[in-house]
């Protein structure tokens, strides 16, 4: 009995290590990797979620609300990096020549700027950074909104922010996410980013969301965008199916973005 109890904490700490490394889990996976039942993951599952540890969810699990926390933008940065390079460099073919576009502050936005075509197009960002990596475009007519600026973030916020993005007819923004739930749509722990882009969206025709497997399923504290908001979302192709099937269900074209040899599968209408 004592060996059984071992082998069931030791199994429950990697699946803990896997939440967090990875954002989700899904349930069919950790029943490959452990070569245990189905009921036994759920039960592990469902224990590790009275501890406040992980969030149970449709086909698997998530990091709770409270890991959901906005860390700071050279933590974030690092965070999926690869995966996150992959989504901008997707993401940057659906930009069109003159277009005014929106790029927020979040890191996978600001791997976009990295990746933008070099053709005529204007830029409307919160993002400092943004900023310093266009500044030297000529052919990016570029506009920073001001406001607050926030430090950890890099970015502004503030009615200043807001009402500046509001002033530009913007045909596309491209916002990254801090957790994206089917039913609880879009979410960003910065609250003052939160309220911008939910300010922002009111006036956009086209919302594309930017966001690694990780953001899939979780949970974070201010919901800016309903599911049904959202025309495009540009993930990874370790997201995993189910949930990439309930975003289809909901009217959201789906990008999965991977190295070049498998870039660019679209799911959806």
């Amino acid at each position: 009995m004592l060996f059984f109890v071992m082998m069931t904490s030791e199994r429950q700490h990697l699946i803990l290590q896997r939440v967090q490394n990875d954002g989700f889990v899904r349930n069919a996976d950790l029943v490959a990797e452990f070569g245990v039942s189905d009921e036994t993951i759920r039960k592990d599952l469902t224990a590790l979620e009275k501890l406040g540890r992980l969030v149970r969810n449709h086909g698997g699990a998530a990091r709770p609300d409270s890991d959901r926390f906005e860390l700071p933008l050279p933590e974030r940065t690092a965070h999926n990096s690869q995966e996150k390079e992959w989504i901008a460099q997707l993401a940057a073919g659906w930009i069109g020549r003159k277009e005014t576009i929106f790029l927020d502050a979040s890191s996978t936005v600001l791997r976009l700027a990295d990746f933008l075509p070099a053709m005529p197009m204007t830029v409307v960002t919160n993002a400092h950074h943004v900023v310093m990596r266009l500044a030297e475009r000529p052919e990016v007519t570029l506009v920073c909104t001001g406001g607050h600026y926030e430090n950890s973030s890099r970015s502004y916020t503030g009615s200043m922010a807001e009402d500046a993005s509001r002033r530009f007819v913007i045909r596309t923004a491209f916002l990254g996410v801090d957790a994206l739930d089917p039913e609880r749509g879009a979410m960003d722990a910065n609250h003052g980013h939160g309220v911008l882009k939910e300010r922002l969206i009111e006036r956009v025709d086209r919302v594309i969301l930017l966001a690694d497997h990780s953001k899939l399923g979780a949970r974070s504290t201010y919901c800016f965008a309903p599911v049904s908001r959202v025309d495009v979302l540009i993930t990874d192709d370790k997201a995993p199916p189910e949930m990439v099937a309930r975003f289809e269900a909901l009217g959201v074209k789906v990008v999965l973005a991977g190295a070049p040899s498998r870039r660019g599968r679209k799911r959806g209408g």
